[in-house]
């Protein structure tokens, strides 16, 4: 139950403690219970100071998010009856900030008229994450506090401060060791100080300078840099600049709720949202109670660039690794790779030379399976080879023990031909990490047919262990989010061979909000992977839901070498130093003008409507199909594959979100339809061109527009279902 409880010292001073377990979030019932409490010690002439602190490990971690679908503004106007008690308290208020203060409970500490903290918690305002602002006057007392560029960098990127940092910035008044008696401190502290309340202290002449020469349009510049496409940034700018230079405190909170009540109501917002909540479902395997198992020690196979970024992730965590190769010389390069890292990361100021000296202490190197008989959890990571893999596997299954987890890393093989090589195939899951695997936050976790509950648990426990956004995907070809570029690359390609110019597909990309267009994320993987697969299965028109044609383009570059960024050349060239891309391949127009004229096809004009509508959409009718199959437990967890895995802008939610609450469904039916029925016309004029599924509707998809109803929606319904079945 979300409430506070109150207590007063034999020294007169008032502790109020919040208490709405995990975090003590800003729920309406705690905000009640602290406003009745706050209220009655106020007027008790017994109290001489009130103290607000947090139960357990921390002071508070903000809003209660959930809350906002419901309460909305209201609970917003909670708050600030909740600030505004504790700014006008005629008693001598102080926050005793016994963990992390964030969001909501940095400005419940801001209200507060001190601040006394343990030396090991901190302090931010990560709002800006979900598309939102500090909407507690926040914006307001912190520039008050606060040295301006310290005050507007944490509101504008998010991150938190620790107690050091904010005590030299005048935002915490005095800071105490872990472990000592915090509440004794902050008490001490009250009876000592008269009230300060923050909203009626001035903004410091040095911010007002600031303010006015020049730092709120470099904070707008940057923002538009570095966070294309959200506008919380302009809006925090626009409460700083009220804040600095508006007439009065009062003024400069109108201000603040004005551009929080605009942000909460947002299609941004309500897109990061759906990631922040879509992070936490995705580790949730629907109908698993099963305890996942230990993981004390680990185990690698292959010593590459991926298997020694998987190890890291783990030696990050103080976790021993043992990696095995086949030969030594691979196992040295390896090894020396990792070290090599972690130089680079002690060279930068990141990590202490001790520090990495310990991580490389923990890597064990070996040539012997049978070093791996007591490790928890092994990942394959050797190349995509089948036969090689299930060799491994075989080999495996004569030294580890019967409960060891045994994971194969692999972006499209069939786990369930890889877990038959192994004599305990329960066990058994696929783990598609991306590259550089000890970078990259996405992790598919792939289930076999024969995987056990505790193996599915385990399994998922160890990507969040490593910091990871763990996703569980089904066994079908490219998995979630390799399966559904295939289309998406396929119309880049097509879009080019009818006359898109190259620079117009990338950069209608790029401003959807995507890291970089198709055509040159094409160059970056590497435009020889296809090229090569196609050549070993003696089929150059060999198609899968990973590789769809045309491939005429490619497979000339690749001819000639030209892979991409790796060569230097591909699609476009790159400086042999430093890889930045320089310019489109002079000799590719002419090639696809070649191309176009020995396939009948006379170019066209296009525009980034059906530049987006083509690339996306297909990709989204993808997902659809991918829900059919139940090769995904839910449509957030695709959003999160791609917005982690593929740099989809986070605030638009992940494909799914946007299809589903941004463009429309039935938008994007009808877009399915009118392109497929180009397409169709096209297949019956030219023989150079074929059908092809991804324009056919999901039949998920039909459904939901024929119901009228959300894809959210039709989910809920559907799993409801399910569950009164089981």
């Amino acid at each position: 139950m979300a409430t506070t409880q109150c207590m007063v010292r034999p020294d007169g001073v008032a502790v109020i403690t919040l208490d709405n377990p995990p975090v003590n979030s800003l729920a309406s019932g705690l905000v009640k219970s602290f406003n009745e409490n706050l209220a009655k010690v106020s007027k008790d002439p017994a109290v001489k100071a009130v103290v607000v602190t947090g139960k357990g490990a921390l002071f508070c971690g903000g809003f209660a998010i959930e809350e906002f679908a419901t309460a909305g503004p209201q609970a917003i106007m909670n708050l600030h009856n909740m600030i505004n008690g504790l700014d006008a308290c005629p008693k001598t208020t102080v926050a005793a900030i016994n963990g992390q203060a964030l969001g909501g409970g940095g400005e419940v500490a801001l209200a507060c008229h001190y601040r006394v903290a343990v030396d090991n918690a901190q302090i931010g305002f990560p709002e800006v994450l979900l598309g939102l602002l500090p909407g507690g006057q926040g914006t307001q007392r912190l520039p008050r506090v606060a040295p301006f560029d310290v005050a507007l960098q944490m509101v504008m990127t998010g991150q938190n401060l620790n107690m050091m940092k904010a005590n030299k910035a005048g935002i915490v008044d005095k800071v105490e060791p872990k472990g000592s008696p915090l509440l004794d401190a902050a008490a001490a502290f009250a009876l000592s100080k008269p009230p300060r309340p923050i909203s009626k202290m001035k903004v410091p002449i040095g911010n007002k300078v600031m303010a006015k020469a020049g730092g709120l349009d470099m904070a707008r510049l940057t923002a538009s840099k570095t966070a294309r496409g959200m506008i919380a940034p302009d809006a925090i700018v626009e409460c700083f600049q009220a804040a600095c230079l508006g007439p009065s405190f009062e003024a400069g909170v109108a201000v603040e709720m004005e551009q929080f009540g605009k942000l909460v109501m947002s299609p941004e917002s309500a897109s990061l949202r759906n990631i922040f909540f879509a992070e936490r479902q995705a580790l949730k395997v629907k109908g698993n109670t099963a305890k996942p198992t230990a993981i004390k020690k680990v185990g690698i196979i292959g010593a590459g660039l991926m298997g020694g970024g998987i190890a890291m992730n783990f030696l990050k965590k103080n976790i021993p690794v043992v990696i095995k190769d086949a030969k030594k010389e691979w196992l040295d390069a390896g090894v020396g790779t990792i070290k090599k890292n972690y130089d680079i990361t002690v060279a930068k100021g990141k990590m202490k030379p001790e520090q990495a000296k310990k991580l490389m202490s923990l890597l064990h190197p070996t040539l012997d399976y049978k070093d791996l008989k007591d490790v928890d959890i092994i990942i394959e990571a050797v190349p995509e080879i089948m036969p090689l893999k299930k060799e491994v596997f075989k080999e495996l299954g004569k030294v580890c023990k019967k409960d060891c987890l045994v994971c194969t890393n692999t972006s499209g093989l069939d786990i369930d031909e890889i877990a038959a090589a192994y004599s305990y195939p329960e066990k058994v899951m696929g783990t598609h990490f991306f590259s550089p695997a000890n970078v990259m936050q996405l992790l598919e976790n792939v289930r076999t047919k024969k995987a056990d509950a505790v193996t599915l648990a385990s399994c998922m426990a160890m990507g969040k262990l490593i910091g990871k956004k763990a996703v569980l995907v089904g066994n079908c070809d490219g998995f979630v989010g390799n399966r559904m570029m295939g289309p998406y690359g396929a119309e880049a390609r097509m879009m080019v061979e009818q006359g898109a110019d190259m620079s117009l597909v990338d950069s209608a990309a790029f401003k959807f909000g995507m890291p970089m267009g198709p055509l040159t994320l094409a160059d970056l993987v590497g435009l020889e992977l296809f090229w090569k697969q196609r050549k070993a299965a003696g089929n150059m028109q060999m198609e899968t839901k990973v590789s769809i044609g045309p491939y005429e383009m490619c497979d000339w570059l690749c001819e000639q070498n030209r892979w991409g960024v790796k060569t230097g050349r591909g699609i476009f060239l790159y400086d042999a130093k430093t890889r930045k891309k320089l310019k489109l391949d002079p000799e590719l127009p002419p090639k696809v003008a070649e191309i176009q004229k020995s396939k009948g096809v006379t170019p066209r004009s296009f525009d980034e409507k059906e530049v987006c509508e083509r690339l996306f959409f297909p990709l989204v009718n993808e997902g659809f199909k991918i829900l059919e199959e139940n090769m995904a437990q839910r449509p957030s967890d695709i959003d999160i594959v791609y917005v982690y895995g593929y740099g989809f802008p986070p605030y638009k939610g992940g494909p799914m979100h946007w299809a589903d609450n941004i463009v429309g469904l039935d938008n994007i039916l009808a877009g399915l339809k009118k392109y497929g029925k180009e397409r169709t016309e096209l297949v019956s004029k030219n023989k150079n061109y074929r059908q092809v599924s991804y324009w056919e509707p999901s039949k998920l998809l039909e459904e939901c527009v024929s119901k009228g109803k959300s894809l959210t929606q039709v989910w809920k319904e559907r799993e409801k279902a399910s569950m009164s079945k089981m």
